[in-house]
């Protein structure tokens, strides 16, 4: 009935036992879950995000992970649809939000002036309580919104009658927090949206960044995408960068913003500590490989 369901509606399926792998598959991940939300086996890494121009760190983004007792670390992408579908998104990322922003002000009291990115998803962004969310790790960690950013991605301003999320993006923007859109140009892609929210970057997919210098499609691509960010006003950020030649074709081409393994890999709180401390705001103009290869 399941699979019928999801297939669209007026349909029928016959039953095989795939199906039945797939159901107790579904019902273990989100048992495991729960017991991850009640022990606690989440945790944070952070990634740096670079200003190409002057060579400083502007923020980090916050990158959750299962510490699952068998497996390992396992990244969202492997438990988020789960999360999404049993409803476990929003206390999961109540805590994302909350713990992130305990981090940048931990790193704020050590004097690191640094911004902390979150994503969220649009199962969280429906619910009406998410501004309340935000308001909430902000008053209590006392971190200044202009300091957190919230990634979304494009597929949630897909439908114009989707009022709650429109009106949650709106309160949550009047408090001073900063809102990016992720993963631009892989979804249902709309000037509409950047006219009319209070968006105020653009993430270029690291699927458009993998082949620069190869690809003259993909160049076309993130040269086009960086041209519309600066019509409309945005600051634009490439995802993804792993080598010299595109961290300087992005930079040529006027993108503002970078982050990847070029420059650091997803970091620990303590390393990312270290990291920030040693390369953070006075930061040389120069990529991190460059600077240590030198």
């Amino acid at each position: 009935m399941f699979h019928g369901k999801g297939l669209g509606k007026n349909t029928y399926q016959f039953f095989t036992p795939q199906m039945n792998i797939a159901v107790k598959r579904r019902a273990a991940m989100e048992s495991s879950l729960r017991a991850a939300v009640k022990n606690g086996d989440f945790t944070l890494v952070y990634q740096p995000q670079v200003d190409l121009v002057v060579g400083q760190v502007l923020a980090v983004e916050a990158l959750l992970r299962w510490r699952h007792p068998d497996k390992g670390m396992i990244p969202p992408q492997s438990f988020i649809p789960a999360a999404e579908a049993s409803g476990l998104i929003r206390p999961i990322g109540a805590w994302v939000l909350a713990e992130a922003c305990r981090a940048a002000r931990r790193w704020h009291d050590q004097g690191i002036e640094v911004g902390i990115s979150v994503n969220v998803s649009a199962a969280q962004l429906r619910h009406q309580d998410l501004a309340s969310t935000v308001a909430q790790a902000l008053q209590s960690t006392g971190l200044p919104p202009g300091q957190l950013e919230l990634e979304l991605t494009e597929s949630m301003f897909v439908d114009p009658t989707q009022l709650t999320v429109h009106r949650a993006v709106q309160a949550i923007a009047a408090m001073g927090v900063r809102l990016a859109i992720d993963d631009f140009g892989t979804g249902y892609s709309s000037l509409g949206y950047l006219k009319r929210l209070p968006v105020h970057k653009i993430k270029i997919d690291k699927s458009f960044v993998r082949e620069l210098g190869r690809d003259a499609a993909d160049a076309a691509i993130v040269r086009s995408i960086i041209g519309l960010a600066m019509t409309f006003g945005k600051r634009v950020l490439a995802e993804g960068v792993e080598e010299a030649s595109q961290y300087r074709f992005l930079l040529a081409e006027g993108c503002h913003e970078a982050q990847g393994y070029y420059f650091a890999r997803p970091l620990p709180e303590h390393a990312c500590s270290d990291f920030l401390l040693q390369h953070g705001t006075l930061a040389p103009a120069l990529p991190v490989a460059e600077r240590q290869a030198g």
